[in-house]
């Protein structure tokens, strides 16, 4: 790194006598610090509860979590957590995040305000999130001169920013039941920092052997959108997660952004799984330091395979155009002298083709936004909730197999066509019926098998020839169904394929 771009990328205003000293290598005078650009709270146990909480308490069973106070043996209905003003380089731009357990009739509220100058802004929303019933955004931000929110970005309007404040807040409709929150950060885009600068101080030659999934290939009525929770299904997958993209998505959607891109809510949505994650803004270097810790990293990118296009930026071997889509970075290294980036790109064709080598100069340009979701490793303890939320059904066939009805516990459980092949805006009864065969492949994880999606009748029974799928894979033995819905545990039932002679 040349010593310029480490005085320059730095706190402005030093005096030419100390840029002097300095450039003369003085001992005593140092180049100013950094101030970090992300500020992560995630351990609660250092927290003053008196003085900085409302109806809060540290839980039982995890001394730096936060939830409801109890009275009586019952959780208060809210609390809130707010945290001390915190320094933050000079911004225009902030993304909060958090990480949060929300048991049916929960949910949480992360809240941030600017400073600017001796002013503080009013307190902006990213609105009521859970997995547990549909989130969110802020559809009617608050007035505000100083600063305003659209879905997951505060943007200051005028100025700069240069302190931020964080507040959370817990809810519960259930005194039985309480949120848990396990982390909540900022990170802000410096004004005076370049991140569009590859500094290189870091280097790095691994790619992280992680599955990799096209989002085009799965249901067709979610594949256009669902870039963002199948970045994350990949980078859950890699570590110890099984979760279908699907199964991701339909706990992922912002009601109020009407898809499922919120930035917060994706890492909001890995967190409840229970992985460390949080939304950044970073560097190069800020993602080769992810992949020496052995985690990919998300990215947000803007592309064009087209060196024509003139409009976006052109990337070498990529699928196509977008203006905006979530990829997974899974590591760096070099051939023939050239840098390249190693990327599970969900825009592919197919699982297989995903896994692609962009340059690292043109992915560098493509990654303008400098937003990742920082998915790091599992929170001790929390390990049951790294697998996706499903139940066992049965699946009873008509007379002729093509209909099968879904029995949960001896109840009927009816699905309309309505609910398999809604379009744009999705409601809470938004589902996917997915199924696959046991055809002695061999995968790492279920969503890099084949998948095909069924339809319903009009009696809610899920419609599957049978004769005709056995037909078309005679060695087959077993077809599991995944019956994926909107903020609702995912029915999973399985069918024999046995001869239908038999």
């Amino acid at each position: 790194m040349k010593l310029s771009k480490l005085i320059f990328g730095t706190t402005v205003g030093l005096a030419a006598g100390l840029l002097a000293l300095y450039y003369k290598r003085d001992k005593v005078v140092q180049a100013p610090v950094r101030k970090p650009n992300t500020k992560v709270f995630d351990d609660f146990s250092a927290v003053d509860l008196s003085e900085f909480t409302d109806h809060l308490a540290l839980a039982a069973a995890d001394k730096t979590a936060l939830v409801l106070d109890q009275m009586d043996n019952e959780y208060v209905s809210e609390g809130t957590l707010t945290t001390s003003a915190f320094d933050l380089p000079q911004f225009k731009n902030l993304v909060a995040s958090w990480n949060a357990l929300t048991p049916v009739g929960t949910a949480v509220q992360v809240e941030a305000r600017i400073n600017q100058g001796e002013r503080w802004s009013a307190w902006h929303s990213w609105g009521r999130w859970s997995t547990k019933s549909l989130s969110a955004s802020v559809k009617h931000d608050k007035e505000d001169p100083l600063t305003g929110i659209d879905t997951d970005t505060l943007t200051v309007k005028d100025g700069v920013g240069t302190k931020a404040q964080l507040r959370v807040h817990l809810y519960t409709g259930n005194p039985q039941q309480t949120p848990v929150l396990k982390l909540v950060a900022a990170s802000v885009k410096p004004v005076h920092q370049d991140l569009m600068v590859d500094e290189h101080a870091v280097s790095v030659d691994r790619v992280i052997t992680t599955p990799a999934y096209s989002q085009e290939i799965r249901d067709p009525k979610l594949a256009p959108g669902i870039c963002s929770p199948t970045t994350v299904s990949m980078a859950v997958n890699r570590q110890n997660a099984d979760i279908l993209p699907e199964e991701l998505a339909l706990h992922n959607l912002d009601a109020t952004y009407e898809g499922f891109g919120n930035w917060s809510f994706s890492t909001a949505a890995a967190g409840s799984m229970g992985y460390r994650a949080y939304t950044a803004y970073t560097n190069i270097d800020g993602l080769r330091r992810q992949i020496l810790a052995g985690y990919p990293v998300g990215v947000s990118v803007q592309y064009t395979n087209d060196a024509n296009n003139g409009k976006l930026p052109y990337v070498e071997n990529a699928m196509g155009d977008t203006v905006g889509h979530l990829l997974l970075v899974t590591g760096f290294t070099k051939l023939n002298g050239i840098d390249y980036v190693a990327v599970n790109d969900s825009y592919a064709d197919s699982n297989e083709d995903a896994k692609r080598l962009y340059r690292l100069e043109q992915f560098s340009e493509a990654w303008h936004s400098r937003i990742a979701y920082i998915i790091g490793g599992n929170y001790r303890g929390y390990e049951r909730l790294m697998q996706p939320n499903r139940e066992s059904v049965e699946l009873i066939a008509n007379d002729e197999r093509t209909a099968f009805t879904i029995r949960l516990a001896g109840e009927t459980i009816a699905i309309t066509p309505n609910m398999v092949n809604q379009t744009e805006p999705f409601d809470q009864k938004a589902t996917t019926i997915a199924y696959t065969i046991d055809d002695g492949g061999q995968f790492d994880t279920t969503a890099q098998q084949h998948f095909d999606y069924a339809d319903v009748d009009e009696e809610g029974r899920i419609k599957l020839n049978l004769a005709e799928i056995k037909q078309a894979h005679p060695s087959a033995t077993t077809l599991t169904v995944y019956v994926a819905r909107m903020v609702a545990p995912t029915l999973v039932g399985t069918i024999a394929l046995t001869d239908q002679n038999d």
